[in-house]
């Protein structure tokens, strides 16, 4: 039977705080920089509930990842600001209607996300305007940056906040996303360690696929077994991305383990593995790929290729170490 040594670990809100700091001194430097006035407001928007098209289905949600980093929030609906001045953290909830209570439980005060996000103000989502107009206009209209970017990796384009009464401000869309994306790449000691735990749960689900996974079963039974050890010995909800579990042929699709490819084949008898799994924990994922034989016996090609694979692996870490 599987066992875990390892406990889920307790995240500071401290963590978040960190990285709004960060953003305001690499906001501040660019002002300063570009001869800009030091003050204004950093604007996001927070990921939203969504449903299983029509239905009143809600997808399990998880956070937008920029939001994520800069304030800890699990919760759907919610804005947060910085202002660049004062260094003040503002979040905004959204307001519930009374039956929210009956199917979804109790509709926590504004006080309880202040003292859970450690964030100096919370307000509700329709009072941005008033809030941003009466507390941080004296210098004039404040502006607002908001985080729009083009993703790398996936050509996508973040949300820049939206709400209605946003005409009423100037808008800055160039200057948030590259210097908080900046940001997010130089972890701290907290983001590390959490990035360290996510990673050896992951190790640990890994090593348990290992164990049970053998000829007559199929794909998604190891899958399963991943899923199930990052999350009940773990407390991985998520993982950071869709799990491949590939074997045979399948190998050798990039992305396999998506819908139209859905983990599904039989194992064989000298099959080779390719398992390509990473848990996340609080926002912090892992990204592990193994790969061998089914039966537990490599064969003569199998442990040729495999060994020239590993070869070529620690060259190319002592080459750039």
């Amino acid at each position: 039977m599987a066992t875990s040594s390892l406990a889920p670990p307790e995240v500071p809100m401290e963590l978040h705080a960190g990285n709004r700091d960060r953003l305001l001194t690499a906001l501040r430097a660019h002002l300063s920089a570009t001869a800009s006035p030091p003050r204004g407001i950093a604007l996001l928007q927070g990921g939203e509930e969504q449903t299983r098209h029509c239905t009143d289905h809600l997808e399990l949600f998880r956070q937008e990842s920029y939001f994520a980093y800069l304030f800890g929030v699990r919760e759907p609906g919610f804005y947060g600001a910085i202002d660049i001045a004062s260094g003040q953290s503002i979040l905004f909830a959204p307001r519930l209607p009374p039956d929210y209570a009956v199917w979804m439980g109790e509709i926590k005060p504004l006080p309880y996300f202040k003292d859970r996000y450690k964030v100096d103000l919370v307000f509700y989502v329709d009072e941005i305007v008033q809030v941003l107009q009466d507390r941080f206009s004296q210098h004039g209209k404040p502006v607002l940056f908001l985080l729009y970017g083009k993703s790398t990796d996936s050509g996508n384009y973040s949300k820049p906040a939206s709400f209605e009464g946003i005409e009423k401000f100037d808008t800055d869309l160039g200057t948030l996303h590259p210097i908080l994306t900046e940001c997010r790449v130089i972890k701290s000691e907290m983001e590390l360690g959490l990035i360290q735990y996510a990673n050896d749960v992951s190790s640990e689900a890994h090593i348990e696929v290992m164990r049970q996974a053998k000829p007559g079963m199929k794909e998604y039974q190891l899958e399963s077994i991943f899923l199930h050890h990052s999350y009940r010995y773990g407390a991985c909800r998520h993982c950071s991305y869709t799990c491949i579990c590939a074997t045979g042929e399948n190998s050798s699709i990039l992305h396999y383990g998506h819908t139209a490819a859905p983990n599904d084949r039989t194992l064989n008898d000298g099959d080779m593995a390719l398992m390509d799994m990473g848990a996340e924990y609080n926002f912090y994922g892992s990204d592990i790929t193994c790969s061998y034989p089914i039966n537990g016996k490599f064969n003569s090609n199998q442990a040729t290729v495999y060994n020239v694979s590993t070869c070529e692996k620690v060259l190319f870490f002592l080459y750039v170490n």
